[in-house]
């Protein structure tokens, strides 16, 4: 009984091995974990922060000594000295602002990465999902076309079907093979996908609802872009190149250095220890840091062209992905009411038609054909607009484990 009940759950083990069911959030998160890009970006994060440490500390001091013989017969020290260069007036708290400007745009990057790997779960998610449907429409599809042609080969044996017509439904039966071949070649491309990115081998199953669109405002959609990863980014590497700037202008000056030192003479045989302290100080006459501020206000600059650049480009893609929406969901509603649903009407009355015989065996093949190939392409409609749905959602950086969907 033991060995009956081990044998049973290893059986459960490896069903379970070779097929994994998520739910988009966990599929999402899956993918998250699974991010080697999150990873580095972790990485670069602990690395800025142990640059913020180091950014408050000071130069370590200098230790200088001179021997000779000088004092007597034997060689000994004549000279010792300890000397530490000052930091310049405000470099310190330049060099930390700097450092913690570049750990803001550490993590801002890590934003878009997550938000990166995040859509792309998702939309290889409903990409799955929409592969499968069409897979699943086909195959009715083709049941009731097998039907069909069993029923064509009884009436062309009593004679009631000439040859040409049978072999047209042989045909559009082939058709469909093929297009199903075809969908299994995407269904096949995307779980490989898929697997990548969550780093798995065995196929994914999806469980629950499909990526179900919400209502977006989208006037708060590009009202919320100021707090978007992407023009945070800009701005901190904008904050960063001014500290910088104000940390290059420190050093206009000469930076400081102080000194403590002790000097042994011979004089007249008398060895005199002579202790004093010193002041250092380098006169900027070659490198006077102009180039250097030029450099800096030019990367100023830069940055903050290319921070009002990301701002306009993410208000003009969730405006054009706002109407793409919009415009995919009216088609798909458009359609549903405008062919779809007379579409199934017409195939349904057919079959009826043609069981009291008042239509030939094609008329009902063409209307079932009309009818699968409507579902078909509606379904395709539903897949576009949620497509344009996540793109719009992209563009404004919503996160979409904190939507709940």
């Amino acid at each position: 009984m033991k060995t009956i009940i081990l044998s049973f759950m290893f059986i459960i083990n490896v069903y379970a091995a070779q097929n994994t069911a998520y739910h988009l959030d966990t599929f999402i998160q899956k993918a998250l974990d699974s991010s080697f890009a999150i990873e580095l970006n972790q990485a670069q994060i602990e690395l800025e922060k142990a640059n913020i440490d180091s950014s408050s500390l000071w130069k370590n001091p200098d230790f200088d000594a001179a021997f000779d013989n000088g004092l007597g017969n034997s060689v000994d020290y004549t000279y010792l000295e300890l000397s530490q260069k000052l930091p310049a007036f405000g470099e310190i708290k330049y060099k930390k602002s700097s450092a913690v400007a570049g750990l803001r745009s550490a993590t801002h990057q890590n934003d878009i990465t997550n938000l990166q790997v995040q859509y792309r779960a998702a939309y290889l998610f409903s990409q799955i999902a929409f592969l499968k449907s069409q897979l699943y429409i086909l195959d009715q599809q083709i049941s009731k076309v097998d039907y069909l042609q069993e029923l064509s080969t009884v009436l062309e044996e009593a004679g009631d079907l000439s040859g040409l017509e049978k072999m047209r439904i042989d045909i559009m039966r082939e058709q469909i093979i093929v297009k199903k071949q075809r969908l299994k070649k995407s269904y096949l491309k995307a779980q490989i996908q898929a697997q990548s990115l969550l780093n798995i081998d065995e196929e994914i199953s999806l469980l629950g609802d499909t990526l179900k669109p919400k209502k977006v405002e989208i006037t708060n959609l590009i009202s919320s872009l100021k707090k978007s990863s992407k023009y945070r980014l800009y701005e901190s590497k904008v904050y960063k190149s001014k500290q910088e700037l104000a940390l290059t202008k420190t050093k206009l000056y000469a930076l400081p250095e102080i000194y403590l030192y002790q000097e042994r003479e011979n004089n007249n045989k008398n060895i005199e220890n002579i202790v004093g302290l010193g002041f250092r100080l380098s006169i900027p006459i070659w490198n006077n840091q102009d180039s250097q501020i030029e450099i800096k206000s030019a990367q100023i600059n830069k940055d903050s062209i290319k921070a009002k650049e990301i701002l306009y480009m993410l208000q003009r893609d969730v405006d054009k992905y706002y109407k793409l929406y919009q415009n995919a969901l009216t088609q798909s509603i458009q359609y549903n009411e405008g062919l779809l649903i007379p579409s199934k009407k017409f195939y349904e009355v057919s079959r009826l038609s043609y069981e009291v015989g008042e239509k030939s065996l094609l008329e009902l093949v063409d209307a079932q054909t009309l009818y699968f190939q409507s579902q078909l392409d509606y379904n395709t409609l539903i897949f576009e607009s949620k497509q344009y749905w996540l793109q719009l959602y992209k563009a404004a950086s919503i996160n979409l484990l904190k939507e709940n969907l």
